[in-house]
């Protein structure tokens, strides 16, 4: 829940309590302005008279947690907190102006990702969040659209890898939806990387090859609800735009799926892809339906 100049509310009227503001009216005006900025510089935060994820912090409140009650179908029930150890990601606070989407490139199960980051030799790796998925032979949906939480919003993971601009790489919220990745033809069937045969129903065949693939292990109908889900959570929270990056790619007629100068160097925020900073990889790659869901965000 970002606050800023001409806010006005309930919130507002909450902020201006924490501040110990004499007038307490719930408008964002020059008043308002002025004990935030006199409260983030004292506190060591960036100067800028927006309300943020870090500010509220610093003034030991969740807005998030206004309306909640014991219902556990309210709010954000349908994410679950599964961290990754200390050690296993980087504490540093930060604020947070980028999303990117990856793919694990693994298996369905995203506790068992979160438990290999936790367990290899990689270091700090890890994304903030992953999305679990179907098996490749289509059996096991137990864990198809499930959302875990493996680094809180205000930490990271080391997700992107060699090259790009470092300031990105720290104020990145990740996010992995579990899916084998490219597959491999062999006598008319799909198989993953590590060997498995993909049913089917399990398979997303492009028009044409991408980094590589003609098909690829394809994210479920219920995956992209719940990223769909989790992204409008995250923009709401940070105050990222999802009109930035990938969709306005879309719209000026670029390739939200590869690699841009401009992403790499940190110069495009929003919504971004794996593959906007990287040649060598193929997370995400461009199914129809992930397509039509950037596009209407």
């Amino acid at each position: 829940m970002i606050l800023r100049d001409g806010s006005e509310g309930e919130l507002v009227k909450i902020l201006q309590t924490l501040l110990n503001m004499r007038n307490v009216d719930g408008i964002f005006g020059k008043a308002t302005h002025a004990s935030v900025t006199g409260f983030q510089k004292r506190n060591g935060l960036a100067i800028d008279g927006v309300v943020g994820p870090l500010t509220w912090d610093k003034l030991g409140y969740k807005p998030e947690e206004m309306d909640v009650d014991t219902d556990r179908e309210c709010y954000q029930a349908w994410i679950e907190t599964y961290h990754l150890p200390e050690g296993e990601y980087v504490k540093k606070v930060t604020p947070k102006k980028y999303i990117m989407i990856h793919h694990t490139a693994g298996r369905h199960n995203p506790y068992k990702c979160i438990d290999h980051w936790s367990r290899d030799n990689r270091g700090r790796v890890g994304t903030n969040y992953v999305i679990g998925g179907v098996s490749s032979d289509g059996l096991d949906k137990q864990y198809d659209g499930k959302i875990l939480r493996a680094i809180d919003d205000k930490y990271f993971g080391w997700h992107i890898g060699a090259g790009g601009s470092y300031s990105m790489k720290e104020q990145t919220l990740s996010i992995e939806i579990c899916s084998a990745g490219g597959l491999k033809e062999k006598d008319g069937k799909w198989y993953t990387w590590f060997g498995e045969e993909v049913s089917k129903d399990q398979v997303c065949i492009l028009d044409k090859k991408f980094r590589g693939y003609k098909a690829f292990h394809k994210y479920s109908e219920e995956q992209l609800i719940s990223l769909e889900a989790l992204l409008k959570h995250l923009s709401d929270k940070h105050g990222i735009s999802l009109k930035l990056g990938m969709q306005m790619m879309l719209e000026t007629g670029d390739n939200p799926y590869e690699w841009n100068s401009s992403v790499y160097n940190g110069k495009i925020r929003g919504l971004i892809s794996h593959t906007n900073v990287r040649k060598d990889k193929s997370d995400v790659f461009p199914q129809p339906e992930l397509t039509e869901l950037i596009k209407k965000l």
